[in-house]
C-alpha cells in the first residue's frame, strides 16, 4: 500500500507516476479532511483502482485555480465556488457533496441584545472579506434588515477581537473557531446563533470536484475517489477520536482533543438533508440554486448559468450503499 502526502507546501515523497491523481485539500492537513486522509491512511484509494497524493492549500493556493489549471485532478471546494468558475467558463462539477449545511455559522453573546437578525440595526458583525462575507449579507437582505444599518467590520482569522467586545456578531467555522470560543470559556447556551439555513442564505459546505474533460475521460477514476473518498469519511465519522489520532500522524502541530471535535464538527455539517436519507455525498441542486442567487445579488456573476452541469450525482448513486450510511444523532 502506497501513501503519498505533501505535508506543509513541500513535496514529501518521490515524485508521482504520471498517472497518479491529486486532491487538493482547501488547508493544511486537519481533521476539516478527515475523509481524504482516512481513506489514504487505510489505503482505500489504492483498493479502488487509483494512486492519490493530496496536497494542502494556503491563502495564495486555491483548489478551484489548481484543478482549472490541471494542477491538480481533483479539488475541495463549495458550490459557489463551482457556479464561479463555470460563469467565468471553467468547467467544475462537483461529483460529491460531502457538506449540506454552511460551513460558517454566526454568533453573539446572549447578553449582546441580538435575538435575531432583526435586531441588527445598531449593532456590529465581524465577517471575512473576500466573498466569505456575502452569505451573513444575503441573510440580512432576507430577513428585511439594511445592509447600510448594521456596521460591518472585517475581522481577522481568529476571536480575539470578538472576545474583546470589537463587534458583537462573529462570523465562525463550526469546526474551528466556534470551538476555540468554547475553549474560551464559552457554553452553547451562553451564546445566540444566526444560521444561514434560518434565513433562506446557506452557502452550504465542501464536497469533492474535478473537471468535464476528466470525467468524460477517466469515468473509472472519478468512481475510485468517490468511492474512497466516502469511506474515509464514514470511517472518520464513525470513530472521531481515532480518526484524530490519523490526522496528527500527518500534522504533528495538531491536538487530538481539538481535532476529535473538528471531526465531530464536520460530522455535524455531513448529518442534514440527503445524508439523513442514507444518501450521503448527494448533492441537492435546491442548495446551488440558493447560491447563485446570493452570487447573483452580490454581482459576483453576470448571469445565470445552467446549474444542472454544475454537479452530477452519478458516482454517489453508482457507489457503494454502505459507503454513504452515516449514524446522525
Amino acid at each position: 500500500m502506497k501513501k503519498t502526502l505533501i505535508c506543509g507546501l513541500a513535496l514529501a515523497t518521490a515524485p508521482l507516476a504520471a498517472e497518479a491523481d491529486s486532491l487538493r485539500l482547501e488547508w493544511v492537513m486537519q481533521g476539516q479532511f478527515a475523509g481524504p486522509i482516512m481513506a489514504l491512511e487505510n489505503g482505500w484509494y489504492d483498493e479502488a483502482g487509483i494512486e492519490m497524493e493530496l496536497r494542502p492549500a494556503g491563502p495564495d493556493i486555491k483548489p478551484a485555480v489548481m484543478v482549472a489549471t490541471e494542477v491538480d485532478t481533483y479539488g475541495i471546494g463549495h458550490p459557489n465556488q463551482i457556479i464561479a468558475a463555470r460563469a467565468n467558463g471553467v468547467p467544475l462539477v462537483m461529483v460529491s457533496q460531502w457538506g449540506q449545511k454552511a460551513a460558517s455559522t454566526y454568533i453573539a453573546r446572549k447578553d449582546a441584545g441580538i435575538g435575531t437578525l432583526v435586531d441588527m440595526p445598531g449593532h456590529s458583525v465581524g465577517l471575512w472579506f473576500g466573498g466569505d462575507e456575502h452569505e451573513f449579507l444575503a441573510m440580512l437582505n432576507n430577513a428585511g434588515v439594511a445592509q447600510s444599518d448594521v456596521d460591518v467590520v472585517s475581522q481577522g482569522y481568529d476571536i480575539v477581537s470578538w472576545l474583546n467586545g470589537d463587534y458583537e456578531v462573529m462570523q465562525v467555522t463550526r469546526y474551528n473557531e466556534l470551538q476555540l470560543v468554547y475553549d474560551n470559556g464559552f457554553a452553547p447556551e451562553d451564546l445566540v446563533f444566526f444560521e444561514p439555513g434560518d434565513y433562506g442564505s446557506a452557502l452550504i459546505s465542501g464536497g469533492l470536484f474535478t473537471t468535464e474533460e476528466q470525467i468524460a475521460a477517466h469515468p473509472e477514476a472519478v468512481q475510485a475517489a468517490v468511492d474512497a473518498s466516502l469511506r474515509g469519511w464514514q470511517a472518520a465519522f464513525a470513530d472521531p477520536a481515532a480518526a484524530a489520532e490519523v490526522m496528527v500522524k500527518y500534522n504533528s502541530e495538531l491536538d487530538v482533543a481539538f481535532q476529535t471535535r473538528q471531526i465531530e464538527a464536520m460530522k455535524d455539517i455531513a448529518c442534514a438533508g440527503p445524508t439523513l436519507e442514507g444518501e450521503f455525498g448527494t448533492t441537492d441542486p435546491a442548495d446551488y440554486e440558493t447560491a447563485q442567487a446570493i452570487l447573483l445579488g452580490a454581482k459576483l456573476i453576470d448571469s445565470e448559468i445552467d446549474l444542472t452541469g454544475a454537479f452530477t450525482n452519478q458516482f454517489v448513486d453508482a457507489a457503494p450503499a454502505e459507503f454513504r450510511e452515516i449514524a446522525c444523532e
